[in-house]
């Protein structure tokens, strides 16, 4: 079902193609953006939950190793990467990202889908509300300044507001170079989050790491040499599950990056022939994702594997 929401823009554009019509610049460039977008965000989603899974299974290794010692650890200290209210925000914002340049791809195409003006409406109210909070300095699942706080209400707002209405009076270029600060904002917030989220996310391995190194020490009387051999063979899993974790961040900080860059080359190249520029970021951002998602499924891959061979 969401491949099938985000395809009629490309779809329809393929079909003018193979009918022979001619296919402004704008309209593949916008179909483009939003294929590039769609990939996006659904390696983003990917990463976060990731992220959060890999640290959740280092604070539980920890969990299993200390059960039976003197010096249990608490259930209750685990804590996640990202709360469930913080998956859903970041979750709204990206999908508004993604409705957004489908939005704009369609109507630059002339394509009308009563499904994706009911998504954007949607998604779109999501967003308000988001910015209201914001506005009414309410958390939101994301830790954000003032400044950002203020930057982000506004461009919540202004996306909202385009997605309820999901109708342009005037030309797609003027909006994509209006909304180009909304858009701008917005990754910043994402940037901002990022930057937080490897430093908890370090600090946190670091947390375990001295806790196991602490286990390992206080516990070696009553470890036999296979167990004790098996703690210290957990050192080097969980310093590989931390650089995982912050490879994988980085590696979404240049997808988000490269996103804000492409939308500045779409505004930019909306209502000009030259698109050499724009094309080009496509192309990156178009790469970065992709290599987002397979660095994704090698890490599943891997736990997968490593889940496997530790069932009996």
């Amino acid at each position: 079902m969401r491949h099938r929401r985000t395809l009629p823009g490309l779809v329809c554009l393929g079909l003018l193609v193979l009918a022979g019509c001619s296919v402004s610049p704008l309209a593949k460039n916008t179909a483009d953006f939003s294929g590039a977008t769609a990939l996006v965000v659904d390696s983003t989603r990917n990463a976060y939950r990731t992220a959060v899974r890999l640290n959740e299974d280092a604070q539980a290794s920890l969990l299993v190793a200390r059960y039976d010692s003197d010096q249990p650890m608490d259930p209750h200290s685990i804590r996640p990467l990202i709360d469930d209210k913080g998956i859903k925000t970041r979750t709204e914002v990206l999908e508004g990202l993604r409705v957004y340049a489908q939005s704009i791809a369609d109507i630059s195409a002339g394509v009308s889908s009563p499904e994706l003006d009911q998504a954007a409406a949607a998604c779109g109210t999501n967003l308000q509300s988001l910015g209201n909070s914001l506005a009414a300095s309410t958390p939101i699942g994301i830790n954000v300044t003032p400044t950002e706080a203020s930057g982000a209400s506004t461009a919540f707002k202004a996306l909202g507001e385009f997605l309820i209405a999901h109708k342009i009076k005037s030309s797609v270029p003027r909006v994509i170079r209006d909304m180009d600060p909304s858009i701008d904002a917005l990754t910043k917030l994402l940037l901002s989050d990022l930057d937080l989220l490897r430093d908890q996310a370090g600090r946190d391995y670091e947390e375990i790491l001295a806790r196991q190194d602490s286990f390992i020490r206080h516990a070696q009387n009553g470890l036999s040499p296979t167990e004790r051999r098996a703690e210290i063979r957990r050192i080097p899993r969980i310093l590989a599950s931390k650089k995982a974790t912050d490879d994988m961040l980085a590696d979404l900080q240049d997808s988000i990056r490269k996103l804000a860059e492409t939308h500045h080359a779409l505004a930019a190249a909306a209502s000009s022939k030259d698109t050499t520029a724009l094309r080009a970021r496509i192309a990156e951002l178009t790469a970065s994702a992709k290599e987002l998602n397979a660095y994704y499924n090698s890490l599943a891959a891997a736990s997968a594997a490593a889940t496997a061979s530790t069932t009996p």
